[in-house]
């Protein structure tokens, strides 16, 4: 009796994590910045990558002294994680867009706006 209980337990178990594993999407934030240099002309840039299994609703980013907040997988459940770009302009401005996710992530047309 104590093993089939046992052997149901384990089995609970490890469908809750299947689940729970399934609903967890890598989310990705790639920062890109970019400088003007006058004499002699040139306009360097780099870029960085950010990705993670969110834990949160959200995702803050800070950047060019600007917060900006993102709706993460966690929050967004579909099939495909969060996936945002974020570009710093010489002048410090930032833009962005939601490069691939689902329906609940931060649409490109606010990402800008979301960094306040």
């Amino acid at each position: 009796m104590r093993s089939s209980f046992k052997v149901g337990m384990i089995g609970t178990v490890l469908a809750i994590a299947a689940f729970a594993a399934g609903a967890a999407h890598a989310d990705t934030v790639v920062i890109s910045s970019h400088a003007s240099i006058g004499a002699p002309v040139q306009n360097p840039s780099s870029s960085m990558t950010w990705a993670a299994n969110p834990t949160t609703d959200n995702l803050t980013v800070q950047v060019a002294g600007k917060t900006c907040t993102l709706v993460s997988s966690a929050k967004a459940i579909g099939a495909t994680g969060c996936n945002y770009a974020l570009n710093v302009g010489p002048d410090g401005t930032v833009t962005g867009a939601l490069t691939a996710g689902n329906p609940g992530c931060t649409p490109t047309a606010q990402v800008a706006s979301s960094c306040k």
